[in-house]
């Protein structure tokens, strides 16, 4: 007589059964490339670099040139990061839904549209803010880092564009 085993995994079948119905594959697609839109709005507050005002002696504050430019930097690496995750998304989403018909062409465009906002929210939410009490609150000679935003808007576009390239390519 054999001894039941237990497993810690479903029977073999069932899980490639979900796995063969379409809904299953874009839900469990769509729940990863939000993921990847976390991990990248981590990646966007971590690595943008900030420009800051230095505060004078006459309790204004001022920003360099240099610094000035510098304020389209977090729009720049937004807009790079998301574009990034969007061609792998839309590889991902080639290689996952590409015998699913025109699944292929939505889902992977309302995916990195759905990673780039989770990118936007989570990056604001982990970023630098409170600037203005920041800046209330210095004083002289001391310097201020301007808060971690998206200014172009539009930039949340860019990982939906990048996500049909490689669709229209394969």
């Amino acid at each position: 007589m054999a001894e039941p085993t237990l497993a810690a995994t479903p029977p073999s079948g069932q899980l490639a059964q979900l796995w063969s119905r379409t809904y299953w594959r874009v839900a469990v697609f769509f729940a990863g490339c939000v993921v990847m839109g976390a991990v990248g709005g981590l990646l966007w507050a971590k690595t943008t670099p900030l420009p800051s005002y230095a505060v004078r002696d006459d309790l204004s504050a001022g920003m360099s040139e240099l610094n000035l430019a510098g304020i389209v930097g977090a729009d720049v690496s937004f807009t790079v990061i998301t574009g990034c995750i969007g061609l792998l998304i839309g590889i991902a989403g080639w290689l996952v839904l590409h015998k699913r018909g025109w699944v292929v062409t939505v889902v992977p465009m309302l995916a990195a549209l759905g990673a780039s906002l989770m990118a936007w929210r989570f990056g604001i939410v982990i970023g630098t803010s409170g600037f203005d009490e920041r800046l209330a609150a210095a004083s002289a000679g001391d310097v201020v880092q301007v808060d971690l935003q998206l200014r172009a808007l539009s930039a949340l576009i860019v990982g939906p564009f990048a996500a049909v390239t490689p669709i229209m390519l394969l």
